[in-house]
């Protein structure tokens, strides 16, 4: 055996791979070293993670597991210098560690929610409903990178009949009217307003002329395709993932990724400057009854749009360290239009209906004062 161990130092000294002069010298031992090897090697397995956001829990992971390699030429260096000296030893195997590249404790944060936001809508109007829901869930799932830029147009696409779309009110010069996408400002806004709160850099935005209901103003984001777009950047040191929702008469944004080093929160702030008084009533005499359902008679009528207050407001958005105010950052000074009511009368004149005589006596006159109504003495 020294003899062996003798030649197998030689061999492996002159670049033999240690298998070949495993088979060379000891016919037999490249085999149990083989089922040694396959016994120990293995790849290093990183951390995975994976968000689904229609699924709770909205994150799942799989841990990291350390891999392991033989050191195939120190181990036959090792059996050499023993066969020198002995056939009988023992040999502690230290195989080589794999470390991973990812592991459980650099992902476990990132299902952490950074900010939230939800508004309200009338669910008894369908097509809206479908609109947001459709614009939504473009952004399911998504992850946003750091040091990239987003739109929200180009994520939606047109809002088109094509591309699923229907029709439901959206505002048009200072007015609603019907249009395909009625809705979607809703779900831009309720994006935007989850954004700030998240600490994101909001790159491009816009105001409708008139005041949303569903969201404070100052906080509403227009969007149109080609003109108006939602644009912004993560600007932050961790990747972000958007889980969207509509639930009842809900819809909701929640943005998760990993703290701040310290546990910033922010508050959105309205102030208003100057609330602007609405013009004078439109008035509408409806001789063609369009609107008999409402009023008939010239002493009948009924608003079919009411006024509203104009105002020109700031939105400042406070960052807070716990209960501390560490800075105040103006977003943005937005205008509102006041609008005019609209009122219709009736173009009929209502008959006059002869007072009921309850006694005999009392017909004379009853008689004289209805004809003194239409007669000139």
């Amino acid at each position: 055996h020294a003899q062996r161990g003798e030649l197998l130092c030689k061999v492996l000294a002159l670049g033999v791979e240690p298998q070949v002069a495993f088979k060379y010298c000891f016919k037999g031992l490249e085999d149990v070293v083989s089922k040694i090897q396959s016994q120990i090697d293995c790849e290093p397995v990183d951390a995975e993670m994976t968000f689904n956001p229609n699924n709770a829990p909205y994150f799942f992971f799989k841990h990291e597991k350390t891999g392991y390699k033989l050191d195939i030429s120190a181990l036959a260096n090792e059996i050499a210098d023993n066969l020198e000296h002995s056939s009988n030893f023992t040999i502690n195997l230290k195989p080589q560690v794999l470390l991973p590249s990812v592991y459980y404790d650099d992902l476990k944060d990132y299902a952490n929610l950074r900010g939230s936001f939800y508004t309200s809508f009338n669910e008894n109007n369908a097509n809206r409903k479908h609109n947001i829901r459709l614009a939504m869930s473009k952004f399911n799932g998504m992850r946003i990178e750091r040091s990239k830029e987003y739109s929200f147009n180009e994520t939606t696409g047109r809002r088109t009949d094509a591309n699923g779309y229907k029709p439901a009110n959206i505002i048009v010069d200072k007015k609603y009217v019907e249009g395909y996408g009625g809705g979607v400002c809703q779900a831009s806004t309720t994006l935007y307003n989850a954004l700030l709160l998240s600490g994101l850099d909001i790159r491009e935005v816009h105001s409708h002329s008139l005041v949303s209901a569903y969201v404070n103003m100052g906080f509403d984001a227009m969007v149109n395709f080609g003109t108006s777009d939602l644009r912004w950047a993560n600007n932050t040191n961790t990747d972000m993932f958007v889980r969207t929702y509509v639930a009842g008469n809900k819809v909701g944004v929640q943005i998760y990724g990993k703290p701040d080093d310290r546990p910033y929160t922010y508050k959105r702030i309205t102030e208003v400057e100057e609330e602007i008084a609405p013009p004078a009533d439109e008035v509408i005499i409806d001789k063609k009854g369009e609107y008999s359902n409402l009023v008939n008679y010239t002493d009948e009528s009924a608003y079919i749009s009411a006024a509203h207050k104009g105002y020109k407001v700031r939105a400042i958005l406070e960052k807070y360290d716990g209960e501390t105010l560490i800075e105040r950052k103006f977003l943005r000074r937005v205008q509102y239009q006041a609008t005019k009511g609209v009122k219709v009368v009736g173009a009929k004149e209502r008959p006059v209906v002869p007072e009921p005589i309850t006694q005999q006596n009392d017909l004379a006159a009853a008689t004289v004062e209805f004809w003194k109504r239409f007669t000139q003495f």
